[in-house]
């Protein structure tokens, strides 16, 4: 090729260079123009945003402590009570004794059964409760099934082993008296060789719960009444007559008197049977205190 004829060529990409660039702002010019025109088309159907004076309204406040100007300090009174318990639920838990060592043989060679621990099993135990002056509509026998309860994250699920339960009522107990009755239950279930004693759980509960639950209450108040005159006097400052009072939010999942929390880990009132713990119901309050001083 010659140098005229390069020339020629060079020329000409540059003229269509520069024609694609102008072209390509013209359209860019024309693209923003209109985007303009639509925004000016849609302020036009914005309506004005309203907006409201608040003030010197009540404003509800879902978080402690509540709205003020006055200096304050809180504090968290914690009561806790105790009476005799009126009645005990003594709570045996049987499951089946499996031998350690597999016999020889197959599968198909062993019959299984659907209630390893049936009520014809538990009866010598209901037996020996009967000998010790246990009347008959005073025990219960129940056969559980297994079941496993599944719950969303965080909480922990739960499993529940398959077998036999005795439950037992005693009135007016005693600790000379439930020991007699774990004592007769253990004995018995030594002699069987198919069952085992896998855990003993009691129950204590009281006949007035209200009054129980009023003097857990007073207890908390006293508590951080306490605690407010103490740190009134470390400020040098003088308590107003009034406090505000709030519950904390987690006390509808703690289990009250004689009733169950809303939560399945915490919902049982059942503990494990200890020989030397008092036979007693106890209740705890936990109260939040706000003080407004002066």
């Amino acid at each position: 090729m010659s140098k005229t004829a390069m020339r020629s060529l060079i020329v000409a990409v540059m003229m269509a260079s520069l024609w694609t660039g102008t072209t390509s702002t013209g359209k860019a010019n024309e693209l923003g123009d209109s985007q303009k025109r639509e925004e000016a088309r849609g302020e036009k159907n914005v309506k004005p945003e309203v907006v409201r004076d608040i003030r010197g309204q009540v404003v509800a406040q879902l978080f402690y402590p509540s709205v003020g100007e006055d200096p304050a300090f809180r504090v968290v009174g914690r009561g806790k009570v105790s009476q005799p318990a009126d009645k005990a639920t003594l709570q045996f838990k049987f499951i089946p004794d499996y031998p350690d060592e597999q016999p020889e043989g197959t599968l198909s060679d062993f019959e299984t059964t659907d209630e390893p621990v049936g009520k014809q099993k538990l009866q010598p135990i209901v037996d020996a409760l009967v000998k010790i002056g246990v009347l008959t509509d005073e025990i219960e026998v129940k056969i559980v099934e297994p079941s496993t309860n599944t719950l969303p994250f965080p909480f922990p699920s739960t499993a529940i082993e398959g077998g036999g339960e005795i439950l037992v009522t005693v009135a007016k107990p005693n600790r000379d008296r439930m020991k007699e009755i774990v004592d007769a239950v253990t004995e018995a279930t030594d002699k069987l060789e198919e069952i085992l004693l896998d855990n003993v759980k009691v129950e204590y509960t009281v006949d007035d719960c209200q009054a129980l639950e009023l003097a857990a209450y007073q207890s908390a108040v006293a508590d951080a009444q306490h605690k407010a005159n103490s740190i009134a006097a470390a400020l040098g400052v003088e308590l107003k007559k009034a406090p505000s009072v709030a519950e904390p939010f987690y006390a509808i999942f703690i289990p009250g008197c004689n009733s169950r929390g809303n939560l399945p880990f915490v919902s049982q009132r059942a503990s494990i049977y200890d020989p030397n713990a008092p036979v007693a119901v106890e209740v705890s309050k936990d109260m939040f205190f706000t003080y407004r001083v002066r």
